[in-house]
């Protein structure tokens, strides 16, 4: 007993040659007892031989699996600037020991996500991010378990089930918490306190109007995407300045939100501000040209639960900063109170967010084209909820500075940190770098799947299998998509990432990128919403359609455009220096801006005319797709148009046929076949 004992306490040599020098011992006794230690040492030695062989075989088989993938290369070439880079920052001069450790923070975390990011080589992995999990993979690499799945064709109903609310909520909730809405929200809670981050939370009823369409395209008319419908109802000239809006909401959000982390790092136009700008592009833009959709969507858990986490610690830190505590942030009011006109803002914000301002957004209409159809509208309408709420609680950032300068003053996020303590600074600027980063890969996600797949689908490349003369948008699991398709994807994507680069060489705001651009495509709102009840026929002439209205789509966009313009260039504004050397700036065209005031604006305070020319440009856009619609139903009579043969069950997402097609038919060929008997048709039907 006292040999297991003192065996178990690892104590077995000592205890062996305290016995073996006993003086008492027989040596009959000793010759055992070491003749028992030979052979149990030599047990030892043939085990610890096996576990050792038997650990060098599972280390061989896991470096040659990692080195059977594709991204090895790419991954130690990564790792090996990440290192290099390090070693830069740490050895180089500094202005503080805050801005190394805001250096290193920028350059380690994006070096993290393109070292874990995935390479797609598939069209269905990079423009739909269809592929297996990082488990699987890391299962795979680790444990020797099935390998990861390398096929193009998945089928659609079970991709899109694998698509599960915990999935989808959390990427539509932080793709939308961009760098420039952290901003815009410090920046409102600084002027109009609470009410400044409620207004701002105004544009997050998006969720629920998108929610609300994509379910009703699905369930009700049978179609994959926005932009599909858009060409079916009105024609390839709508089709085509669809696409080009969407192009143009995609370009503001690369310069918005590089600015705003790049304000972080240097003053604006600086060598480092210039530094910080180039790396917030230029990361976002390598890992999804890498990886595509499914680099993006790998990363947007973790930077969900990022931000939330970074948030909180902030409110934390402001809390503990108030003498009251943070319940004192919601009710603190300067001296003299707070700026009038909050209530406008969050009018204007209603009115774009719930009639247009989503449908020129394809990272947030994609994504309602990705789950079933319910476990959409639950997870569009809690990461809504959540989105708004995040928003409206980065305000006491605003409210914070305030309280600090003890008056009303711009809220701007890098101004409020400084004058906490560097943790909150490093906290702050961890937020506004996951909010760009995550949007920024979102941003060129979407870019590559418009510009491949829906603008160049118009062109015949090599290997197109569509029949001849046949043209349009493709769809990412098409057997006409390529490598070729893959590649312009790519290109896209550095293109936009240096034109909205290159845009920052002008004086530019981060709202602006909100109010301008939310502005100019409020013509999208109504043909968008006509949509949800528009008639389809059945090519068994048992329902009559409506005809395509191309008009209906132009006399609604153009007049938004032009209302967008003209807001545009009466709220440009001139940056310069006055005559004490501090930053100053006043409206280019003051005498515009006042003209239109006196005629448009509704409300007070500063958003106003943002109200009046939402409103009066709203009202003449949903008047002139009215006239449009009725030109073609009266005057100008298109073809009719013809619903997709099957729709989506709301619950299972599986595809059933539409009353009056059947099962497997292709739209456009009923399309032609209805066109065809109505030309055949007698008059005297046709004027029935």
């Amino acid at each position: 007993s006292d040999f297991s004992a003192t065996r178990s306490r690892g104590w077995r040599g000592v205890w062996d040659s305290r016995y073996l020098s006993a003086p008492d011992i027989s040596p009959r006794a000793r010759a055992s007892w070491t003749q028992f230690l030979a052979v149990d040492g030599e047990n030892c030695r043939r085990h610890m031989h096996r576990r050792m062989a038997h650990g060098c075989g599972r280390l061989s088989a896991c470096a040659s699996r990692i080195s059977s993938t594709t991204e090895l290369r790419w991954r130690a070439l990564v790792f090996a600037c990440l290192v290099f880079g390090s070693l830069m920052i740490a050895t180089g001069e500094h202005e503080s020991t805050q801005a190394a450790t805001n250096w290193y923070v920028l350059y380690v975390y994006s070096g993290l996500l393109i070292l874990t990011a995935q390479m797609s080589d598939t069209a269905t992995a990079f423009f739909l991010g269809r592929g297996d999990s990082v488990w699987t993979q890391l299962r795979y690499i680790l444990l020797g378990s099935a390998a990861p799945r390398r096929d193009e064709a998945l089928v659609e109903p079970l991709a899109r089930g694998e698509v599960g609310f915990w999935t989808l909520m959390p990427s539509a909730f932080i793709t939308w918490i961009f760098a420039k809405s952290i901003q815009n929200a410090a920046v409102l809670g600084g002027y109009f306190g609470v009410l400044g981050g409620v207004g701002y939370a105004g544009w997050y009823t998006s969720f629920a109007s998108a929610a609300a369409v994509g379910y009703v395209l699905r369930t009700r008319h049978g179609f994959t995407s926005l932009p599909r419908a858009v060409e079916r109802c009105y024609g390839p000239w709508a089709s085509g300045c669809f696409s080009l809006a969407l192009l143009f909401r995609l370009w503001n959000e690369v310069w918005s939100n590089a600015s705003v982390v790049a304000s972080f790092y240097g003053e604006v136009h600086s060598t480092n501000w210039w530094i910080a700008v180039a790396l917030s592009t230029a990361v976002p833009a390598t890992y999804v040209v890498m990886g595509g959709m499914r680099a993006s969507l790998v990363s947007d858990q973790l930077q969900a639960l990022l931000g939330v986490t970074m948030l909180f610690s902030i409110l934390g830190l402001i809390g503990d900063d108030m003498p009251g505590g943070l319940g004192e942030v919601w009710s603190f009011s300067p001296p003299g109170g707070w700026l009038d006109g909050g209530g406008t803002l969050l009018g204007a914000a209603l009115i774009q967010g719930l009639t247009s301002y989503p449908f020129h957004d394809p990272v947030l209409t994609d994504r309602a084209f990705l789950s079933r159809p319910r476990t959409m509208l639950a997870a569009f309408f809690v990461g809504g909820a959540i989105a708004a709420t995040f928003i409206i609680l980065l305000s006491a950032v605003g409210i914070y500075g305030c309280y600090v300068a003890g008056a009303v003053k711009n809220g701007a996020p890098v101004d409020v940190a400084r004058s906490l303590s560097s943790a909150a600074f490093t906290f702050i600027n961890l937020v506004m770098m996951t909010s760009s980063l995550s949007t920024l890969d979102s941003t060129f996600t979407s870019c590559a799947k418009l510009c491949a797949l829906e603008l160049f689908g118009w062109l015949r490349l090599e290997k197109d299998a569509r029949p001849a003369g046949k043209r349009g948008p493709l769809a990412p699991a098409d057997a006409s998509v390529t490598s070729a398709h893959i590649a312009l994807g790519r290109a896209s994507i550095l293109s936009l990432a240096l034109a909205g680069a290159l845009n920052l060489l002008a004086d530019t705001e981060a709202l602006s990128a909100t109010t301008v651009s939310g502005t100019m495509v409020m013509g999208l709102g109504p043909p968008v919403l006509l949509l949800l009840a528009w008639r389809f026929g059945a090519p068994d002439g048992s329902v009559s359609g409506w005809r395509q209205a191309p008009l209906a789509f132009l006399f609604s966009f153009v007049p938004g455009i032009v209302f967008g313009a003209l807001y545009s260039v009466a709220t440009a504004k001139r940056y310069f220096t006055d005559e004490d050397g501090a930053a100053a700036s006043e409206y280019r065209y003051e005498a515009l801006r006042e003209s239109l005031i006196d005629r448009l604006a509704m409300g007070t305070g500063p958003y106003s005319l943002l109200l009046g020319m939402n409103v009066i440009g709203h009202c003449t856009c949903f008047g002139g797709c009215a006239v449009g619609f009725a030109v073609h139903a009266l005057v100008w009579k298109l073809p009719r148009t013809v619903g997709e043969p099957t729709v989506e069950d709301p619950k299972t997402g599986e595809r059933r046929p539409r009353p009056g097609h059947k099962q497997g038919g292709d739209a456009e060929e009923a399309e032609a076949a209805a066109e065809a008997a109505e030309e055949a048709a007698p008059p005297a039907e046709e004027e029935g």
